[in-house]
Parts: structure tokens; C-alpha cells; sequence
């Protein structure tokens, strides 16, 4: 078993974007291979989902592993670099 990524706390906002509809949320924890979501409204989204997080000018893939009340927690299609999560990590509004 491979060990968990750290997962580095934020309060980072962003805008999210789905193939239905777009909000923006805030991003309470990072990691290379995923991320929690907080701030999400009332059935946006389920588990499975696919969206889009929008970081300055990154577009991240990511899939909805579980979501418990406006709180869910995200896995990426692919591994952040770390410039790509310094980015994250500084993000201080919404772009």
C-alpha cells in the first residue's frame, strides 16, 4: 500500500465548474493527487462526478470521491506539479 500524499491546508478559493453548472468554493486541503472541497451548494454534486477546478490560469480534471454535507473530497486525473500546487496554495480570490 502506498503511503497518503501530505495534504496541505488552504482556504484557497476557486471557481468550479461542471457539465451542468459552474460556483465558486474553497479548497480546505491539497495534495498532488487530490483535494478537499468546502462551500459546495446544495446538490451540485454527487459522488462520480466529474468538474473542473479554475486556479488562475490552471484547469484541473478531477473526480468527486465522497461528499458529505457542502464538503466533498476530490481525486485529480492526473498528479499536480508543484508549481501547480504553490499556486493553489496562493491563491488568494477567485479568478
Amino acid at each position: 500500500m502506498q503511503p497518503r500524499a501530505a495534504r496541505l491546508p488552504t482556504r484557497a478559493l476557486i471557481h468550479v465548474r461542471t457539465p451542468t453548472s459552474e460556483f465558486d468554493a474553497t479548497i480546505g486541503n491539497v495534495s498532488a493527487d487530490g483535494a478537499r472541497l468546502l462551500g459546495v451548494p446544495d446538490d451540485m454534486l454527487e459522488v462520480g462526478d466529474t468538474l473542473e477546478i479554475v486556479v488562475g490560469n490552471y484547469h484541473h480534471l478531477a473526480e468527486v470521491r465522497w461528499h458529505i454535507d457542502d464538503t466533498c473530497g476530490l481525486a485529480f486525473n492526473t498528479s499536480l506539479s508543484a508549481l501547480q500546487i504553490a499556486t493553489i496554495l496562493g491563491s488568494q480570490h477567485i479568478h
